[in-house]
């Protein structure tokens, strides 16, 4: 009876010792429970990568193409007709990427810049889209490539508010070769526009013709709250994007009034 105090000591110390390491466990438990909800929370709620590098990335390459594209321009001879009406233009469009395909029922499609002209300057370049749909005897696919001038000023203008629709006339291509469009308007002639063409294709009538903005990579290249028209008004060929492009541009348009 007399080791009975001690007995009962060290039951209460091994028991307090008990306590403690169920306490610790528990403590660490709780701890990476904490830790896996975080870790599980975070990967809930971490957004996305931005798809707006890629859309940049995208413009970046339809900029650089249609460089391409205005080398051809001015170094080929059937461009001609265009190239001496760049002087006058209100502003051009430059369609470096684009198809055509259709059966009876036809349609083109591309993607490209337009820049707008003041003097013999050119803009900083806003991204557009066309879409045409044509008529007639139809039959084959192709990949263009076009360049135009647009010869009416209220077209631009037209454009940052809403897609603009003129009408067409008559194309027509076979194989690799070249095809042009004149495209009308309610005062004449709003456009002219010469287009390289490879693939097999029987044209027909153009019923509608239209341009509307590329909105995904205007805001890709300038920011979310892009100004067009500010954009537009840009004409110093040393500063902003493309500026290879304008100043052969601005050597085209003096070119085709003074020579």
């Amino acid at each position: 009876m007399r080791d009975l105090p001690l007995l009962l000591s060290r039951a209460l110390v091994f028991g307090l010792s008990l306590l403690s390491v169920s306490t610790l466990a528990s403590d660490d438990v709780m701890a990476l429970k904490t830790q896996s909800l975080q870790a599980n929370t975070s990967s809930i709620h971490t957004p996305a990568a931005p798809s707006q590098s890629e859309e940049a990335k995208r413009a970046s390459k339809v900029i650089a193409l249609a460089a391409e594209e205005i080398d051809k321009f001015d170094s080929t001879a059937h461009w001609q007709s265009v190239k001496r009406l760049t002087g006058v233009a209100q502003a051009v469009v430059i369609f470096p990427i684009g198809g055509q395909a259709g059966f009876l029922v036809g349609a083109q499609w591309g993607e490209g810049i337009l820049l707008t002209r003041h003097e013999h300057q050119w803009s900083e370049p806003v991204f557009v889209e066309f879409t045409s749909f044509m008529f007639g005897l139809l039959a084959g696919a192709q990949k263009i490539g076009g360049i135009g001038v647009i010869l009416s000023d209220d077209v631009v203008d037209d454009l940052v508010q809403q897609p603009i629709k003129m009408g067409g006339t008559a194309d027509l291509t076979l194989g690799s070769g070249v095809s042009g469009k004149v495209v009308g308007g309610t005062s004449g002639i709003s456009a002219m526009m010469v287009s390289e063409n490879t693939g097999l294709y029987f044209g027909g009538s153009i019923d509608t013709f239209q341009i509307k903005l590329n909105q995904a990579l205007n805001q890709a290249l300038y920011g979310d709250d892009v100004d067009i028209l500010q954009i537009l008004e840009r004409y110093d060929s040393d500063q902003g994007y493309a500026q290879t492009l304008r100043k052969r541009l601005e050597g085209i348009a003096y070119r085709a009034v003074y020579q």
